[in-house]
C-alpha cells in the first residue's frame, strides 16, 4: 500500500544523443518508487544534452506540474550539466511551480517522499536545496573535464598527423568515439560506430 497515495511523481529520463537508450534508467526509477511505498504517475523521456537548457520534455514537465509534484531522477547529470548560471534560472524555473526535485541516487532528497511533518523544517528544505545545488556543480565539473579530455585527445591525434592507424581519414571516426565514451562503455561504443574494441581502447589512451 502506498504511504503518500496523493504524491504526483513525474519522472524525468535523459540520454545526450539519439544512439543512446534514453529509457535505460526507467526500471531502476521504478523500483525505487516501489521500494519507497510511492508510484510515478508519468515519465518525459528525451534525447538531448545534459549541458544545454533547450530540453523540450522537461520544459513540458514543469508546465504540467502542479505544486508539491516530485520531479524524480536517476542521477542529477540527467536533470542538469549546466553552468552554473543557467543551472540557477532552471532551477528558479522549477522551484517557482512548487515542484520537488528527489534524486534516486541522493538520499537526502528522499525525504520529500515522506508524509512525516518533520521532514518540512526550513533546515531540512535547506540542507536538501544545498545538496542539490552540490550535485549540480559536480556534474557540471565532470562534463568539462571530459570535454577538456575530448579536446586534448583530438588535439593531439591532429597534431601527429594520425590515430590509431596513422591515417588523417580516421580523425572524425576518432572524435566520434571519444564522444560516444562519455556516456557509453568500450563495447557499446565500438558495437555503435562499427569497431573494434581494441582501437576504441587506443583511442580512450590517446586522451591522456
Amino acid at each position: 500500500m502506498l504511504n503518500t497515495p496523493y504524491l504526483t511523481i513525474r519522472a524525468y529520463l535523459r540520454a545526450s544523443t539519439k544512439e543512446q537508450d534514453s529509457s535505460r534508467a526507467k526500471p531502476e526509477l521504478i523500483s525505487f518508487a516501489t521500494a519507497k511505498g510511492v508510484k510515478i504517475t508519468t515519465f518525459y523521456q528525451e534525447n538531448v544534452s545534459g549541458s544545454t537548457p533547450d530540453r523540450p520534455e522537461l520544459d513540458r514537465l514543469i508546465d504540467e506540474a502542479s505544486d508539491g509534484d516530485i520531479l524524480l531522477i536517476e542521477k542529477m547529470d540527467r536533470l542538469s550539466r549546466l553552468p552554473w548560471e543557467i543551472w540557477q534560472t532552471l532551477k528558479a524555473k522549477i522551484a517557482s511551480k512548487g515542484i520537488i526535485i528527489v534524486i534516486a541516487d541522493q538520499p537526502q532528497t528522499h525525504t520529500a517522499l515522506s508524509n512525516n511533518d518533520e521532514h518540512s523544517g526550513f533546515i531540512q528544505k535547506a540542507l536538501t536545496n544545498f545538496m542539490i545545488d552540490l550535485a549540480a556543480g559536480m556534474a557540471r565539473d565532470d562534463y568539462e573535464t571530459r570535454r577538456t579530455r575530448q579536446a586534448q585527445g583530438i588535439a593531439k591525434a591532429k597534431a601527429e598527423g594520425k590515430t590509431w592507424g596513422g591515417q588523417n581519414k580516421d580523425i572524425k571516426l576518432h572524435e566520434a568515439i571519444l564522444t560516444h565514451l562519455q556516456t557509453m562503455s568500450l563495447r557499446k561504443t565500438a558495437e555503435i560506430l562499427g569497431c573494434s574494441v581494441s582501437t576504441v581502447q587506443r583511442v580512450k589512451k590517446s586522451q591522456f
